[in-house]
């Protein structure tokens, strides 16, 4: 991999007026060109000036933001909507021109941005195939030669003699990441496209990606699917209010976009509720035993706290070593800092590379817990049947706490990464009980 970047932005801004009326719009840039028939020191000319400038405010979609991609890295881009995301890409791809700051990219750019763009309505399938190959600098025969494999990839069967304008999203979106992944990009950008995919095409889509990135093209994915996102990418970036507020590993970008929103408590609400007490040689063995810290990564300001963790067999015997299928109890301490009125805690597991092979806590399981008081501590465990293929993974353990209108959203206030790695293997002679990355309950009968 070269070490000299495909993309570098410098102090990238982007700023969009605001009218304060439609009319403005119009009469003040007409204004502003007559003034400068004036002495640019001139009275008239600067009141002018004051006078246009209080009919708008500038609006900041980037401000001041700097970064740089190599070849073959693949960089996710998160942020709530309206955080810049796609004004990024936009600049990246050439689409718009930046206030302020710059934007060098160096190759071929491939862009999935706003659904259907390059594509003439009014054009059949195969003729915009040739029609987005010339803009890709591709003559007409280059095209054709790439034709099948086009069509083959986004199987649409006879609609691709169609005109676009008759397709469905899910089959422009195949058409249109079937052109972009076949024209060599250096640099391939996909802004949410694949999220109007069915779940086959969009794992043939995946596929592809690692592929043309293995090959050493640069991957810039934008996406609120934040699973995908630490599936794709080896980095992050965090936007919010047109700033850049991290540059990391996916893991730890993923649970500062989830800190950007902490929920308020309701007025009434309980501070505090009813915990069982702890035992002393409960809390005694998991600190003997603690792993946390071995953790390889770990984030959050810690108002509920993973103060420590133990991980046990069925004998209660602390190891990291198990058997295909037998359960695996993770006993955890928290520590809450801070008044937490909706409190959540679970576990992850990941594989070797770093896929998301399992992730439950609280919430998933309908075991709620009570507002905990600052200074109160509560010990949980989890207990989980190890249902994975044989191999090494790695566990987090979160203490988060989750929005009042939705409990799959939250804040993370502690997060513990890279614990274990938790050994699964199988010592038996025949069969393994299943193949894939994890077990689902399965029956066969006779009918």
């Amino acid at each position: 991999m070269s070490n000299l970047p495909l993309i570098e932005a410098k102090n990238l801004t982007k700023a969009y007026r605001i009218w304060d009326r439609p009319s403005s719009r119009l009469s003040v840039p007409l204004i502003e060109a007559a003034s400068g028939l004036l002495p640019r020191e001139s009275a008239a000319r600067r009141a002018i000036a004051r006078h246009g400038a209080s009919k708008y405010r500038d609006f900041y979609a980037l401000r001041d933001v700097s970064f740089m991609v190599r070849r073959g890295e693949a960089t996710g881009i998160i942020g709530r909507n309206g955080s810049g995301k796609s004004t990024l890409l936009q600049l990246i791809a050439g689409t718009l021109m930046p206030t302020s700051g710059s934007v060098g990219v160096s190759g071929r750019v491939s862009a999935l941005l706003e659904l259907g763009s390059g594509f003439n309505p009014e054009f059949s399938g195969r003729e915009n195939v040739f029609l987005n190959g010339a803009i890709y600098g591709f003559t007409r025969a280059e095209m054709a030669a790439r034709m099948g494999e086009i069509t083959d990839f986004a199987d649409i069967g006879d609609f691709i003699d169609q005109p676009v304008k008759t397709y469905s999203s899910g089959m422009m979106m195949r058409l249109a990441f079937a052109v972009a992944v076949n024209v060599q990009p250096d640099v391939l950008i996909i802004d949410e496209a694949l999220a109007v995919g069915d779940v086959f095409f969009s794992q043939k889509c995946f596929q592809r990606i690692r592929e043309i990135v293995h090959r050493g093209a640069t991957l810039i994915f934008v996406s609120h699917d934040m699973g995908a996102i630490q599936s794709l990418c080896n980095r992050a970036l965090l936007l919010n209010q047109g700033n850049l507020m991290f540059d990391g590993a996916p893991e730890d970008c993923v649970s500062r976009y989830f800190n950007l929103h902490r929920p308020a408590p309701r007025t009434g609400e309980a501070v505090a509720g009813r915990h069982p007490a702890i035992d002393p040689e409960v809390r005694k063995a998991i600190q003997g035993q603690n792993i946390v810290p071995s953790a390889k990564s770990r984030h959050g300001d810690r108002a509920l706290e993973v103060t420590a963790a133990s991980v046990v067999d069925n004998h209660g015997a602390p190891t990291l070593d198990f058997e295909i299928l037998h359960r695996a109890a993770v006993r955890v301490l928290f520590t809450a800092h801070a008044d937490i009125q909706r409190p959540s805690v679970g576990i992850q597991i990941h594989d070797r590379m770093g896929n998301l092979a399992f992730a439950a806590g609280t919430s998933q399981l309908r075991f709620p817990l009570p507002a905990l008081a600052k200074g109160q501590e509560i010990v949980l465990e989890f207990l989980v049947a190890l249902c994975l293929q044989p191999g090494s993974y790695t566990l987090s353990i979160d203490a988060a706490e989750f929005d009042q209108d939705d409990p799959n959203v939250g804040v993370f206030y502690d997060r513990v990464g890279g614990l274990g790695p938790l050994n699964v293997t199988s010592h038996g002679s025949g069969a393994l009980p299943f193949y894939g990355m994890a077990q689902l309950p399965m029956e066969i009968s006779y009918l």
